[in-house]
């Protein structure tokens, strides 16, 4: 199979990945929880939160039950750390996400006949290329760097680890983008570049596979990819460090939804 075959099976798949039913195209809103319990728009109940966690009374009336379909009728209470996210509860078609956001609990309503989800056709890419495919070099940090990062909500403050930084030339242009790994090895690329705004999304990201012995990467910015941000303005997603912004075109991978 040739590499512009295989960016074609790996773009259907990509496709297929985002029109699962509560996938991200199927986000509703984006809600904090109070720290009174309270009402919030798109799923019944009274909601609140504090530090000890979050809380959600629900009578029978209001038909909620859990992901797995087993009906709910009193209070469920949750205690979670940053960055973790879970089902929490069904109304109908909404799928209920509790998670922790910058030291806050939120909940995201995902909606499975979202209209979004039902006019997906394909995320608009650039032709593969293969002068985006191009040997780099991943330098560790001695440990990893933990620093405060901005993200695609204006109220909300992430963290990224990096654990080193990988430099590569590209179309001439020599750079180096810092790196996060993955459980696997795999780094992740989050960067801008001077297509944003344009023809892309405000930022985007790479993967490149665990690097060899020698440090040694591949990078194949054919497969760069847009964050959640792009499709929903429900999503949080980490916006790259400030010195991930490369001074050139990258027209490659993900274009800007329509």
């Amino acid at each position: 199979m040739s590499a512009a075959e295989e960016f074609t099976q790996w773009r259907r798949m990509r496709n297929e990945g985002l029109a699962v039913p509560f996938g991200w195209l199927s986000l509703s809103s984006y809600q904090w929880l109070p720290a009174d319990p309270g009402h919030l728009d798109l799923v019944p109940g009274a909601w609140s939160a504090d530090a000890s966690g979050a809380r959600a009374g629900f009578a029978a009336a209001d038909m909620v039950t859990t992901p797995d379909g087993d009906p709910v009728s009193g209070t469920l209470s949750k205690s979670m750390h940053e960055d973790e996210s879970m089902h929490f509860v069904r109304h109908g078609d909404t799928l209920v996400e509790l998670g922790v956001r910058g030291g806050r609990y939120m909940i995201r309503t995902r909606e499975r006949t979202h209209p979004r989800l039902k006019a997906f056709s394909g995320v608009p890419v650039f032709d593969h290329d293969a002068h985006f495919v191009v040997a780099g070099r991943f330098t560790p940090f001695h440990a990893p760097k933990v620093v405060p990062i901005d993200s695609f909500r204006p109220d909300t403050t992430l963290k990224a680890e990096l654990v080193g930084e990988v430099e590569f030339t590209l179309a001439g242009h020599a750079a180096s983008l810092a790196a996060t790994q993955n459980a696997d090895g795999a780094l992740t690329l989050a960067f801008r570049d001077t297509t944003n705004g344009e023809q892309t999304a405000p930022w985007r990201f790479v993967t490149v596979p665990a690097p060899g012995a020698d440090g040694s990467v591949t990078i194949d910015f054919n497969r760069t990819l847009n964050y959640p941000m792009a499709f929903s303005p429900f999503a949080v997603c980490p916006a790259p460090v400030p010195g991930n912004r490369l001074g050139f075109a990258v027209r490659a991978g993900e274009k800007q939804p329509h």
